[in-house]
């Protein structure tokens, strides 16, 4: 592990047969099982939130496999969270265990696993469903194998599972679908043979759907000839008239060419857009137009009624020839001599009046023809503007019927062009290229070879190795139950694939695990069915991983609230020959199966034997833990 300045806490363990991490409670020990889950592709980190969580940086685990060594790291996910996509990879002869600045992603988790899984040595498989199962293929990988290879505390003395994750949804399943795989049952031969029935049964299935397309086209050729043909006279291939028979209708088909392309559409809505630009700049010069000649028609109004006015004066001013020429007193009338309250206008002013009038009709008389002249001119204007708009609306209407026509045009040919695609694909249904003769003869090929695959695969024959592997699996769990003085001890084991489960044969009939009493039994036959399978596995060489993982396996009679200093001579007598008989028997098959393979447990216990000690790689007391105490002020 890496802390967040850079340090490194690095557990060592024995590369072969049995290390034991023996420690007081809380101090990390059931974390290792998670650490590694999540540094070998594990989608989520389950390591506990607290310390660990808090304090690491990055997770690592080396592996030694003789001549290569492979280093793979996972960074811890944030605060809160449980994925980080971020891994590391290294691998070499001479790899360690990096710095923490060499850390840094440089490779996905997906790729992580599928090079695992090759290093592992796990071929090309695949798991087939048996027919009318709904679930899709699987595949075996490296994440499968480590079911395998954990037993962490929760799960070591469970009567319920027997397997890591087999509680979770879907895990079940996938157990009894990749052990046959990893126990040897299927071999590579097996499923090379199964790729090629694959293969041949889907070959086989695409030529049945063309047969039976075959046979439905030949059945319904006649009534459909006699609508395609139909449909053709009405598109214009063919001349009207009656629907000869189905031969000589599709006789007739073949004879249609290929619909005529497209020919390329004019522009109408471009000409359309520049007729209604053009209508507007019209209507705009017509309604400026119209608004000059109101205004002109106003002014004309106006002058005219000035005229009026003027000429009424004028006629009032006329008799002033009639007046006495000379001074006259402007405050008596000039014809009676009686006084008058206001004086009145002289003859000079009246007289300079009626010369302003006089001057002013003059202008008016010289300006109405002009108004009547730009009048003329505005009415002549108004007339050309009106027959462009005219024009104009023609142009829109010829165009807009041109438009009609070329849609329809448009659509008549892709009536065509429908209809030669129906009619294509109706020849080219109604008789294959190769021949009726020749899809019989591919089909029964296809079926004599799907069949002679079918009968080297027989699965009764998978199923007879699948059971006298399992058998043998058995055989050793016997033989080690022998060991442990377990309940039942003296019975005949076996793994029960169905139910995941081990099962006692007793006189009495079979007992499986769940309706076994007491947790020492439940522990035990957890570890001797683990061990035995890796014992399979280990001399058949297949590709699982060469290791396993206890937990706790000494629960069941040294609990952690007893825990002192992992002194077992706390327990009572039998509780402590169960802890050492458990103990031993895990080394003993460690021991057997090396070089090459390793047990690590982790517990409490700590018992004073040399073998014991020279197993234990760290003990976790006294302040020591998985995560240093210098590390938990960062």
């Amino acid at each position: 592990m890496y802390g967040h300045r850079g340090q490194a806490r690095i557990v060592k363990f024995n590369p072969h047969g049995l290390s034991i991490i023996t420690g007081a409670s809380k101090t990390g020990k059931s974390s290792l099982i998670d650490i590694v889950d999540y540094c070998t592709g594990r989608d989520t980190c389950n390591v506990a939130d607290g310390v660990i969580r808090r304090a690491v940086s990055w997770y690592g685990v080396l592996f030694d496999r003789g001549d290569t060594r492979i280093f793979v790291a996972r960074r811890n996910p944030p605060p809160g969270e449980t994925r980080n996509p971020e891994a590391y990879l290294e691998v070499g002869g001479d790899v360690d265990v990096p710095d923490h600045a060499t850390l840094t992603k440089n490779i996905t988790v997906e790729a992580l696993e599928a090079y695992l899984t090759s290093t592992a040595g796990i071929s090309e498989n695949v798991h087939q469903p048996p027919e009318g199962q709904t679930r899709a293929p699987l595949t075996a990988n490296f994440r499968h194998a480590l079911l395998f290879s954990f037993q962490d505390q929760d799960e070591i003395d469970s009567r319920k599972v027997l397997f890591h994750r087999q509680g979770e949804p879907f895990i079940p399943q996938t157990i009894k679908d990749v052990l046959p795989y990893f126990l040897g049952a299927v071999d590579e031969e097996h499923l090379r043979k199964q790729a090629e029935l694959d293969q041949a049964r889907k070959e086989l299935r695409k030529l049945e759907r063309l047969a039976a397309e075959k046979e439905e086209v030949e059945t319904l050729v006649s009534s459909r000839t006699a609508d395609i043909y139909r449909e053709a006279q009405v598109a214009g291939f063919l001349p009207e008239g009656d629907v000869p028979p189905p031969s000589e209708a599709i006789a007739s088909l073949r004879s249609i060419g290929a619909a005529e392309a497209a020919e390329r559409e004019p522009d109408l809505d471009g000409v359309q857009a520049e007729l209604q630009t053009e209508r507007a700049r019209l209507r705009s010069q017509l309604s400026a137009v119209r608004e000059e000649l109101r205004q002109v028609r106003q002014v004309e109004e106006l002058a005219g009624g000035y005229l009026d006015e003027v000429l009424e004066q004028r006629s009032r001013l006329a008799p002033l020839g009639l007046l006495p020429k000379g001074a006259q007193d402007v405050n008596a009338c000039a014809l009676c001599g009686t006084s008058l309250d206001a004086p009145i206008p002289t003859v000079a002013e009246l007289t300079a009046s009626l010369k302003d009038l006089d001057g002013q009709l003059r202008t008016v008389k010289r300006e109405m023809p002009r108004l009547q002249a730009l009048q003329a001119d505005l009415f002549q204007r108004r007339g050309g503007i009106e027959a462009a708009l005219s024009e104009n609306q023609r142009l829109i209407n010829e165009h807009v019927a041109k438009a009609e026509q070329a849609r329809a045009e448009r659509d008549s040919r892709l009536h065509r062009a429908r209809t030669s695609g129906r009619i294509t694909y109706f020849l080219e249904t109604v008789r294959s290229g190769n021949g009726p003769s020749d899809l019989e003869t591919r089909l029964v090929a296809a079926r004599e070879r799907t069949n002679a695959l079918l009968s080297l695969l027989d699965p009764d024959e998978v199923r007879e190795r699948l059971t006298s592997f399992v058998n043998i699996v058995g055989e050793y769990m016997t033989v080690y139950s022998a060991r442990l003085d377990l309940e039942h001890s003296g019975s005949r084991l076996r793994l029960d694939l169905r139910n995941l489960a081990v099962v006692a044969d007793t006189p009495d009939g079979p007992v499986p695990l769940q309706r076994m009493g007491s947790g020492e039994n439940w522990v035990g036959y957890h570890v001797l069915a683990h061990l035995a399978l890796h014992k399979w596995f280990r001399q058949k060489e297949r590709p699982v991983p060469a290791f396993l993982i206890f937990d706790q396996p000494s629960q069941a009679h040294y609990p952690p609230e007893r825990d002192v200093e992992g002194n077992v001579n706390i327990l009572g007598d039998a509780d402590r020959e169960a802890v050492y008989r458990l103990f031993r028997l895990m080394a003993d098959v460690a021991k057997e199966l090396t070089p090459g393979f390793q047990i690590i447990v982790i517990d409490h216990a700590d018992l004073k034997d040399d073998w014991f000690a020279d197993a234990v790689v760290e003990r976790w007391r006294g302040g020591q833990a998985l995560v240093p105490t210098d590390w938990l002020d960062q």
